[in-house]
């Protein structure tokens, strides 16, 4: 007696598997690409904004000889900057106090726990920043878990 084998085709539960597990693992890594990608685009936003409005305080207090003397605030930056737009990314208003003749605060309100770490880390390069007494701005600073409330010192000559 002859016996004649059939070839099976189709796929095995094994291989159908295996396929899954890559595919969930590049989900995972675009994933988390992403959110990374996309953490340190706002963090790039609000440093071009913190800068900016530097840049405008320089200008009124060229102009006044002190940043006290121009009585720097949203109100006198906002025609000064693009877009006249004092908020982040997230949605926070930006506030802008002056708090001597060579000094003012920026209020950046609450910064995501992914942002913060990022945005301390550019701001931690530059001597002028500090946050509250403690120069220079440390990204240690930042919760790991929740938003930050973010208040910068800005100091014209360190």
């Amino acid at each position: 007696m002859k016996r004649v084998f059939k070839t099976v085709l189709g796929v095995t539960l094994l291989e159908v598997m295996l396929v899954l597990a890559i595919a969930a693992m590049i989900i995972v890594m675009s994933v988390r690409y992403y959110q990374s990608a996309s953490a340190s685009q706002q963090a790039n936003a609000v440093l071009q904004q913190i800068q900016g409005i530097v840049s405008a305080a320089d200008n009124l207090a060229q102009a006044g000889g002190s940043y006290s003397a121009v009585k720097l605030n949203n109100s006198t930056l906002t025609p000064l900057l693009p877009g006249g737009a004092l908020t982040t990314p997230w949605g926070e208003p930006i506030t802008v106090t002056s708090t001597s003749a060579t000094t003012f605060t920026i209020n950046a309100g609450h910064v995501p726990s992914g942002v913060c770490p990022l945005l301390y880390s550019k701001l931690a390069t530059n001597n002028h920043y500090s946050i509250g007494n403690t120069p220079p701005v440390d990204p240690s600073t930042c919760s790991p878990t929740s938003a930050t409330s973010t208040t910068l010192t800005y100091t014209s000559n360190p």
